[in-house]
């Protein structure tokens, strides 16, 4: 299944065909042909202009890539079809707790499937908020327990981590400004690496190199020291040559790690329920990752990348 834009829900306005023909590197004459031949063309009245919407170029998007990989124009484009009415047809019947009952009975493959839908349809960050982290909560205190062998959260985990994995695989190449350096460096600890990786993806897609590094939190374990996270944190930061550093979970609400690895030079956005507000004044808090990505990125672009900065 296409997996969409990553960016922020927009409605823009409509494009003519040579802008379109343009960003595909396609000519106009093809586009009409595709459009006459397999119906891939917006909707108008007779005698009016062709104009796309960000729905048809996406389409349109797909069928360049499956001709240019081999496939012919009219496989193609019923297989882009099909892919419509999948979304069409699943549009109402995928919800919170038909998740659920997917992930209870151990239907992987199902489960899948619904992801899919609901990130082509909505995005990858939409989908988080309003459909797997809701689910994911709903693994807690089932009332009839798990049967062995079916772990419910683990198998929405893992589902959503490969539908990431595909997004990651469409994500445009980085924007100018950032030829070496990796700007973000988002940390973790083990309970929150999922999401994490999808702040980092929405990222890439936005055009803003990022790096994960999951670490064992001092919440996590008693010998756990907060001077030594801050000083592993503080050497990725430098190696990696990050100008924004992401503490989420249970980094987030840690006084101590968070006063170690402030340093008053860098952007720190802290991602949790629980941020403190007397350490690291400057750092900004927030708690869904749509406002962390929206802030990374705006972070990311207004700082200055030094030379010869690069990434091992």
């Amino acid at each position: 299944m296409p997996r969409p834009d990553l960016s922020a829900h927009m409605n823009p306005a409509p494009l003519t065909i040579a802008t379109v023909a343009q960003r595909l590197g396609v000519s106009a004459s093809t586009i009409r042909t595709w459009e006459r031949r397999y119906g891939l063309g917006p909707k108008r009245e007779p005698g009016k202009r062709r104009r796309y919407n960000e729905i048809e170029l996406k389409r349109l998007e797909r069928m360049v890539r499956l001709v240019r990989s081999g496939v012919f124009p009219s496989d193609a484009a019923q297989a882009i079809k099909s892919s419509d009415e999948v979304l069409t047809d699943s549009e109402s019947a995928i919800t919170v707790e038909s998740i659920l009952d997917t992930a209870h009975r151990g239907d992987f493959n199902s489960l899948q499937r619904n992801l899919d839908v609901l990130i082509s349809r909505d995005g990858l960050l939409h989908t988080w908020h309003e459909y797997i982290g809701p689910a994911m909560r709903g693994t807690y205190y089932p009332p009839k327990g798990d049967k062995p062998g079916i772990a419910p959260r683990s198998l929405i985990t893992q589902a959503t981590l490969y539908a990431v994995y595909q997004v990651a695989k469409q994500a445009p190449e980085h924007a100018a400004g950032f030829p070496d350096a990796c700007p973000v460096l988002i940390v973790c600890d083990a309970a929150h690496e999922l999401r994490a990786h999808i702040v980092g993806v929405a990222l890439e897609w936005e055009g803003v190199p990022a790096r994960i590094v999951p670490v064992t939190a001092p919440a996590e374990g008693p010998d756990i020291c907060p001077q030594d996270v801050s000083e592993a944190i503080k050497e990725y930061r430098d190696s990696f040559g990050a100008h924004v550093l992401i503490l989420i979970g249970l980094l987030s609400s840690d006084e101590k790690v968070i006063e170690g690895v402030d340093d008053g030079g860098s952007n720190l956005i802290l991602v949790g329920r629980h941020c403190p507000l007397d350490s690291a004044p400057g750092a900004t808090r927030l708690r869904t990752l749509t406002a962390c990505v929206e802030e990374a990125v705006d972070s990311a672009r207004n700082c200055s990348i030094p030379e010869n900065v690069g990434v091992n």
